[in-house]
């Protein structure tokens, strides 16, 4: 009867000790003393900033009617340009529809007509 009980109380452990690692984990759960949490310095966001408008990515917002385009790989925050909502589609995108792609592009998008 004692071995049973100290193998129940055994199973007990381990189960606490598996359950103790489960649980749900939210992206915005970071801790900041990991990789993940940790913020850039000033010095990375200004060399990315640097390197984003050296490589011609200038945009940073564009109007209500515009979408960007292209984002910088060195900084999020920067686009390569400013598109018309219409300009959206790859040539195959319109071909394949039975429509004509716009004579006109924007960053290599087209208007399916």
């Amino acid at each position: 009867m004692r071995r049973f009980w100290t193998f129940l109380l055994a199973v007990a452990f381990i189960f606490a000790a598996f359950s103790a690692q489960a649980g749900v984990r939210f992206i915005t759960d970071v801790p900041q003393n990991t990789v993940q949490g940790k913020l850039p310095s000033a010095y990375a966001k200004s060399k990315g900033k640097r390197d984003c408008q050296s490589a011609g990515y200038n945009k940073t917002s564009c109007s209500e009617d515009e979408y960007p385009v292209k984002r910088c790989p060195y900084d999020g925050r920067y686009y390569k340009a400013c598109c018309d909502k219409e300009y959206s589609h790859s040539k195959s995108f319109c071909l394949s529809r039975g429509k004509k792609p716009s004579r006109r592009s924007c960053e290599g998008l087209y208007a399916c007509e």
